[in-house]
């Protein structure tokens, strides 16, 4: 009788090999780039990892909502890390994360993140809201002089630049949450100037609305 076990192994075994090397390679990476390993496993100085609440792949959650990091500007993490520490980004819990990074941490997670391929979305919203949005995101509101997402993030809301994020995946609520941050002055950063404006000039209704049109498409081009 055949020993099943060995046919197996024999088989498999070039497969197995592989599968090992990969994993090795991929904890190797991991013990490497520092950036990785804030992600995974925080440090010990008090920042928790940050796939906790992003996702492994960066790709964020709907509930509650936290927004995608993978894909995103080198530029613009770094940027908001120092913002919520210093507290022109009002966060109880990203406030306490920056607060035990240091610069070059902050740059290394930051540096981590961009360079992943986007993640995250579509979300499910609801049609009579996305039908809105998408004309707000791709035309704005001339008659009340509020230009359209599309003009800076792109039609997709995939556009990249160093300051400015891609909309696209990103769940529903905390885009809203986003807006409205702006609208009432709490969010400091530096395209504060801009979108205090635009928030402001937008009614709830159609906060939800262009947040539903972003969300409900993929941070990639599929």
């Amino acid at each position: 009788m055949t020993d099943a076990p060995a046919r197996h192994r024999k088989r498999f075994g070039p497969l197995l090999g592989l599968a090992a090397l990969w994993l090795l390679g991929t904890t190797a990476t991991a013990e490497d780039d520092p950036g990785a390993r804030i992600a995974h496993e925080g440090n010990d100085r008090g920042a928790t990892a940050c796939i906790q609440c992003h996702g492994e792949q960066g790709q964020g959650q709907a509930q509650p909502p936290f927004p995608r990091l993978a894909g995103l500007p080198e530029a613009y993490l770094i940027e908001q890390m120092q913002a919520y520490r210093e507290g022109q980004r009002p966060n109880p819990t990203m406030a306490q994360v920056a607060q035990h990074l240091a610069d070059d941490e902050i740059e290394a997670v930051s540096r981590y993140y961009a360079g992943m391929e986007p993640a995250g979305g579509p979300y499910r919203v609801p049609a009579g809201l996305l039908e809105r949005g998408r004309g707000i995101a791709l035309e704005g509101l001339p008659d009340r002089n509020i230009q359209s997402c599309a003009s800076c993030h792109g039609e997709q809301g995939q556009k990249r630049s160093p300051a400015l994020p891609p909309l696209a995946g990103h769940p529903p609520r905390y885009l809203m949450s986003q807006l409205r941050a702006y609208a009432q002055g709490s969010r400091k950063t530096s395209l504060a100037g801009l979108m205090q404006g635009i928030a402001k000039a937008l009614e709830e209704e159609e906060m939800a609305a262009v947040s539903a049109y972003f969300a409900s498409l993929p941070a990639r081009e599929e």
